[in-house]
């Protein structure tokens, strides 16, 4: 599978704070990725919750300044925003209290590389754009090649296992299998565009 892509006409609807279809498209597909990265980087939920909510409204305030044109990408920018957001929430805390010591220091220093959260960042968004395709096409599938699938691709149960459950043959279980992976990427890439996340 490509990497994920983000539309161009997506972005640039954004810049409309009105265009409510956009800002729901947008958020529900990033939300989910900026959550878990904020999760994985040590926030508790409320906190990752919060901050999800000060990246949104870090790009509405800014998506106007993202620029195509100048040769990064979409992804780099919104990680960027997110790795900021990520080490204000840490770095913040009540003023007049101070140890000291250097814990957060230490904890800024434990964050992974740049080119770690972006792997992350890359990662949750596939998961998002595969959770999202896959609730499109599984009513359109049939629930015998879908659970051969889902068995196989995604609980990881056995070839062999699968077949003796659902009462088919291996030979049909990895068919049904490659059907459904086939249709996952289609639609996946047909979400896709030149310019990168």
């Amino acid at each position: 599978m490509q990497d994920p892509k983000t539309r161009p006409s997506l972005i640039g609807q954004l810049h409309d704070p009105a265009s409510h279809d956009a800002w729901a498209e947008f958020v529900g597909l990033y939300q989910p990725v900026v959550y878990r990265v904020a999760r994985a980087r040590g926030l508790q939920h409320a906190d990752a919750e919060d901050l999800a909510q000060e990246v949104f409204a870090t790009v509405g305030r800014k998506v106007g300044e993202f620029d195509f044109g100048r040769g990064g990408s979409f992804r780099g920018w919104l990680l960027k925003i997110t790795r900021d957001q990520v080490v204000n929430k840490l770095t913040r805390g009540p003023r007049d209290v101070g140890s000291g010591d250097s814990e957060v220091q230490a904890m800024i220093g434990e964050q992974p590389a740049r080119s770690e959260t972006l792997t992350l960042l890359r990662v949750e968004h596939q998961r998002a754009l595969l959770a999202r395709a896959a609730e499109r096409l599984r009513g359109s599938i049939s629930p015998p090649i879908w659970d051969a699938f889902w068995m196989t691709a995604v609980e990881g149960i056995s070839i062999a296992e699968a077949a003796e459950r659902l009462g088919k043959t291996e030979g049909g279980v990895r068919v049904a299998r490659c059907r459904v992976l086939a249709r996952l990427r289609k639609e996946v890439q047909d979400d896709d565009c030149p310019f990168s996340l």
